[in-house]
């Protein structure tokens, strides 16, 4: 046998593309409110106050209350996330380079999505909670359920976004577990997590940012859906055009869009010491 043979022996690859393991996104749409079609480059929300009631007596003149109108405007941002396959270079593997290449577009898309309603968050909360030298506790939780409820916040749709640490603080607490105290199953729905009154949402590491981190200090927010606005242009899509004189096919992934809090009494931050 010649031993020279090794010098133009092939390589076999298998067919499966592995991809690095990274958040499809998506995971904050539908906790705010969305106006899809944008037409311009921002959108205005439109809020207003309140009025009281008052006792009046008869055949007295009533007084007018102006209960404050006011807007908040979202600029529109576009986005996009491109792949170059050229199209000889394709034939050099086994796999549909284009198909994995639109399916890493998609995750990048939804991962900025995500991020651009967390951005929205910073620093807009009306109230926060701090850190206390704690980590994500219980005592948190029910102080987060006590302020919502003080400023009468709807308990439908209201939502928290937490880091995998606070997570895991949150389940040492028998109060979040044990079967003696609830009969969620909060450990039995990982994908659809609801907690007194709260839909929780695990955000993982994220290159775009995830969720705000300062030393050990993690922010952590609840909010409810309606005090959210997220404008939307350009709808989220991908496309794959050929590009002749590069000889490329370009997978590229585009959309426009941007997020405010309308009402900053409705987003809570809570900050968590992930060190404890």
């Amino acid at each position: 046998m010649s031993g020279s043979l090794t010098a133009v022996q092939q390589i076999e690859y298998d067919t499966f593309v592995k991809a690095a393991y990274a958040s499809k996104g998506f995971k904050l749409r539908g906790t705010t409110r969305v106006k899809h079609d944008v037409v311009g480059n921002s959108v205005d929300w439109r809020k207003t106050g309140e009025v009281i009631s008052q006792p009046t007596g008869y055949s007295v003149s009533v007084t007018v209350q102006d209960p404050g109108y006011s807007k908040v405007n979202t600029v529109l941002q576009k986005h996009t996330a491109a792949i170059g396959v050229d199209s000889v270079q394709e034939l050099t593997v086994n796999f549909d380079s284009k198909m994995e290449s639109a399916h890493l577009v998609a995750a990048a898309m939804g991962r900025r999505s995500d991020q651009i309603c967390i951005d929205s968050f910073s620093g807009a909360a009306a109230n926060t909670i701090a850190d206390g030298g704690t980590n994500f506790t219980y005592a948190k939780y029910t102080q987060m359920q006590e302020f919502f409820d003080d400023y009468a916040i709807p308990e439908e749709e209201r939502y928290v976004a937490m880091s995998a640490a606070n997570f895991r603080s949150l389940l040492a607490a028998q109060e979040f577990t044990s079967l003696d105290y609830t009969q969620n199953r909060v450990l039995d729905k990982a994908f659809a997590l609801e907690y007194l009154g709260f839909n929780l949402i695990k955000i993982p590491n994220m290159t775009e940012g995830g969720l705000p981190k300062a030393g050990n200090i993690r922010n952590a927010y609840a909010w409810h859906k309606q005090a959210v606005g997220m404008g939307v242009g350009a709808d989220f899509r991908t496309e794959i055009n050929y590009l002749p004189k590069e000889t490329t096919w370009l997978v590229n992934g585009i959309f426009s869009a941007g997020a405010s809090v309308i009402d900053s009494e409705g987003l809570l931050q809570i900050n968590c010491d992930e060190s404890a």
